[in-house]
């Protein structure tokens, strides 16, 4: 069964300026000594857990501004256990708690009632309610007693369609209300509290009685979800054919700079046509967000594989990463630096074949988020957690990332705050990964020592460089460290015997012996 679900620290996120405390950048240190020659393949360690936190697509004004008033925190943490706002940040939460208004109801008076138009949510923060839906003016079909904390009113904002049920206070209650302007005005100010609606409008989707359609495709299933984003599998009306839908966060669809440029964004990502890169069929905007349309895939995530799949052999690894070298190579032929490779966006179809996913935070070479810091922290490039504008070069220092994580199967970076993580990518030396799998090929050590260098002209220069390396390394895998030499003979057609004679007796010296390839060549003149 196909899966798409996003890790817990390494979704997708969005940061405004340099974190208080980040150190500028320094010069990686130098390499380890290579080890042993590796065997043809090695089991790597488990999986490492990773820490709890930052497991929103979120965008950040500040990460100094966490709520530290006491009583705040209680109601902040009574909030959390509501679906709807269950792993939301507290500086989140009490943004959303502070842009409502309260409003208190006597026993049985009416809040809500079934068959009229509303634009109000509300959160239900001490009390009882009474929930009751009738079929037509008499017969009642439902009816049920909501203590505090609940959500009620919520489908207001993002449908025009009459109340479904009729509300009243069962006792004296407290309510906090917020009606659609100020939702779209909190959000446009404060785009992370755009989660909650991304999470009800998924929600929404699912109910057997919610509303089932994006545009013209019906939503039949879901794929995956993961904090904020939800892929659904869907149908084309007219042609049938499935399709998956993944939902933009309502985190980014909020900030005017993303938006703005999203639209151009999307039509240049349509337009890719790569074997390693999932096809864009159409976009679609609804519900206060839009929905980018892809093929749909069946196998599984990488990011499945690294937390519960077998270890890997190392040529299988380097096909993986020369893949995903290929895709990226061609998405910046054609203008396009992906800016969030990560395991959850690499999936891999039954048959192994990589297919490089989202795209919707993608970005033009010398491209910068306007101010404002966006991606996946685990996985971001230095230049990219500073603003500065980026190219091709900072997509493969996320997939050294990706490819530590692969082969170690844990980050080489984690911590307890954002500040500390995002400052471990900018100053501290990348692990040694030797000694977490001393087995591993000095090739793919070197990959991920170059592929991860903290300034982009230590790295390789181009992921066609990085995946010529891969290949050279796949052609010649005995060797634990290896140079290569060119020699071109040009010479008079009279002299082709003794040219030939002299090559041959060469190959015939090297063939076999171990540690050396040899490849012959021959150009007739005037070819």
């Amino acid at each position: 069964m196909t899966k798409l679900v996003q890790p817990q620290h390494d979704a997708t996120q969005r940061m405004a300026g340099i974190p208080p405390g980040v150190p500028p950048p320094s010069s990686p240190p130098p390499s380890a000594p290579p080890p042993s020659a590796p065997p043809p393949s090695a089991p790597p360690p488990a999986p490492k857990g990773k820490s709890a936190g930052y497991t929103l697509t979120q965008q950040f004004e500040g990460l100094q501004d966490t709520p530290t008033n006491r009583t705040a925190s209680i109601k902040v943490s009574r909030w959390q256990s509501l679906p709807l706002f269950a792993g939301m940040e507290e500086s989140a939460l009490a943004r959303f708690q502070a842009a409502m208004e309260p409003v208190r109801f006597a026993k049985t008076e009416l809040i809500l009632k079934q068959g009229e138009p509303g634009e109000h949510m509300f959160v239900l923060e001490s009390g009882k309610v009474r929930i009751v839906v009738r079929d037509g003016e008499q017969t009642v079909v439902f009816e049920k007693i909501v203590e505090a904390p609940a959500i009620f009113g919520e489908m207001a904002l993002i449908t025009k369609e009459p109340r479904t049920a009729t509300i009243s206070a069962e006792e004296s209650s407290r309510c906090l209300r917020i009606g659609k302007p100020a939702i779209v005005e909190l959000f446009a100010r404060h785009p992370n509290t755009g989660v909650f609606l991304t999470r009800l409008v998924g929600e929404r989707l699912m109910e057997t009685s919610g509303i089932r359609k994006v545009g013209k495709y019906e939503v039949v299933g879901r794929l995956g979800s993961g904090g904020v984003a939800t892929v659904f599998e869907a149908r084309h009306p007219t042609l049938g054919m499935p399709v998956a839908l993944k939902m933009l966060s309502h985190a980014l669809v909020f900030d005017e700079t993303f938006s703005e440029h999203f639209d151009e964004e999307a039509r240049l990502v349509a337009s890719l046509d790569h074997d390693n890169i999932v096809r864009v069929l159409d976009i679609e905007h609804a519900y206060g967000t839009k929905f980018i349309v892809m093929e749909k895939l069946s196998g599984d995530l990488l990011e499945a594989l690294i937390d519960n799949g077998p270890p890997l052999e190392w040529q299988n690894t380097r096909r993986i990463l020369r893949e995903i070298c290929a895709a990226l190579a061609y998405s910046h032929a054609h203008g396009l630096i992906h800016r969030d490779i990560k395991p959850a966006n690499v999936f891999l179809l039954a048959d192994g074949k990589v297919k490089l996913l989202d795209f919707g935070i993608a970005t033009q070479p010398g491209g910068t988020s306007g101010g404002k810091i966006i991606g996946t922290p685990y996985y971001m490039s230095p230049e990219q957690i500073r603003n500065l504008p980026v190219d091709g070069r900072s997509d493969l220092y996320s997939l050294g990332i990706l490819a530590y994580e692969l082969i170690a199967r844990e980050l080489p970076f984690d911590a307890d705050t954002l500040e500390e993580l995002l400052g471990k990518h900018i100053q501290s030396p990348l692990p040694d990964i030797r000694e977490l799998v001393p087995t591993i090929p000095e090739d793919l050590a070197e990959f991920i020592e170059r592929s991860c260098a903290k300034r982009p002209e230590d790295r390789f220069q181009s992921c066609l460089e990085a995946a010529t390396f891969l290949k050279a390394a796949a052609e010649m895998p005995v060797l634990n460290k290896f140079a290569m030499s060119a020699l071109t003979v040009t010479y008079h057609t009279s002299k082709r015997d003794l040219v030939e004679r002299v090559l041959a007796e060469a190959s015939r010296q090297i063939a076999g012996t171990a540690g050396i390839a040899f490849f012959l060549a021959h150009r007739d003149a005037g070819e």
